[in-house]
């Protein structure tokens, strides 16, 4: 993620005075990450950050591992919708492909 997706994405950052509190990384149409600081999860500023990028791009597309049920459920409350299950090929876990509009 670090070293092939991030470089090549337009990033946007959520901060305050105390620091960087998320991020989303954008590689053309896929959400290629969306990290918000656990120690500020549940305060909005994932929603905040999905909704900025809903507003450049008219659709996206996300894998997610399959077992990382709060993140399923985070994007389909965002109206992400499972297009396929698959198999991540660097990790061999279950995952998810899922695209707004769904």
């Amino acid at each position: 993620m670090r070293d092939v997706y991030i470089p090549a994405s337009e990033t946007f950052v959520i901060e305050d005075s105390s620091g960087v509190l998320g991020f989303y990384s954008l590689l053309d149409n896929q959400l290629a990450a969306l990290f918000v600081d656990p120690a500020h999860q549940g305060n909005g500023f994932g929603k905040q950050l999905l909704d900025h990028a809903k507003c450049l791009r008219n659709e996206l597309s996300l894998a997610v591992y399959k077992e990382n049920t709060p993140s399923v459920g985070f994007y389909t409350s965002q109206g992400f919708k499972r297009v396929k299950e698959q198999i991540d090929e660097q990790t061999g876990h279950a995952e998810f492909l899922m695209c707004y509009p769904g």
